[in-house]
């Protein structure tokens, strides 16, 4: 790890250096001219540092550290928090501020990263999720699938991919298709004790795809299939965090 010298009385103090590629989550101001910058590393996961004068109308790293940019930083251990000296702009989204769907969708995203994961807990796969998901938000607009595929996929980042391939209790067929989070998937007819979800054959076809190939596996009349099973995905999250990401239109 590099180092850099600080200056503290007579003798120069030795301040351990870093770099890092991370997306911006969130920010607020600090003081009259700092802010606080949340953001999540490929490295390191979601840490919390300070941008020091960026507030100031000369300031440098002012347009680089936007929500939802990808950035390469230079970071200085702080005693509390650690300190931006220096900032990249890497990529930025620059559909989404005109479009309120695409926005909307993007704070969805970065609200869940930022929500659901631990600090300094390196998640890689989390990153490459945020990452690509943002991307194609950019690129090809809002969706429901693009919704669903986000909340299915950072599902099983986190360590709870729902079982879409055979009954969660029994490992048996999928004779009628119930979501159940209680049990981590989906259960059959025989296990569905009442209160679950029911989804069709075609809707369960789309979890899968979503779950095991991706956007690149979507097809037309997907959108009505996600839009219909969206809000089934978020009673896992209800169920295992305590709390919905559902979107409000």
């Amino acid at each position: 790890m590099p180092w850099s010298k600080r200056s503290c009385g007579p003798w120069p103090e030795l301040v351990a250096t870093y770099k890092t590629r991370a997306i911006v989550l969130g920010r607020h101001n600090l003081g009259e001219a700092d802010r606080i910058v949340a953001i999540f590393t490929l490295e390191h996961g979601k840490l919390r540092v300070v941008a020091k004068g960026v507030r100031k109308a000369l300031s440098r790293q002012a347009g680089h550290i936007e929500p939802f940019s990808e950035v390469e930083l230079m970071l200085a251990e702080g005693r509390n928090l650690d300190i931006i000296t220096s900032a990249r702009l890497a990529w930025y989204p620059g559909e989404l501020t005109a479009d309120y769907a695409q926005l909307q969708l993007a704070f969805t995203f970065v609200r869940m990263v930022e929500r659901l994961t631990d600090d300094n807990h390196a998640a890689a796969n989390v990153y490459k999720l945020l990452s690509y998901g943002l991307h194609w938000l950019n690129d090809h607009g809002a969706s429901p699938t693009l919704e669903l595929f986000f909340k299915l996929r950072l599902l099983g980042d986190l360590g709870y991919r729902p079982k879409l391939d055979e009954c969660a209790v029994c490992g048996g067929r999928l004779d009628g298709i119930y979501a159940s989070p209680e049990h981590g998937g989906m259960v059959c007819g025989e296990h569905h004790v009442g209160g679950e979800s029911e989804l069709s054959a075609n809707q369960l076809g789309l979890w899968r795809r979503l779950q095991a190939e991706g956007l690149e596996a979507s097809a037309p009349g997907d959108d009505a299939l996600a839009l219909a099973t969206t809000v089934i995905c978020d009673t896992f999250y209800q169920y295992v965090f305590g709390r919905s990401f559902t979107q409000v239109s």
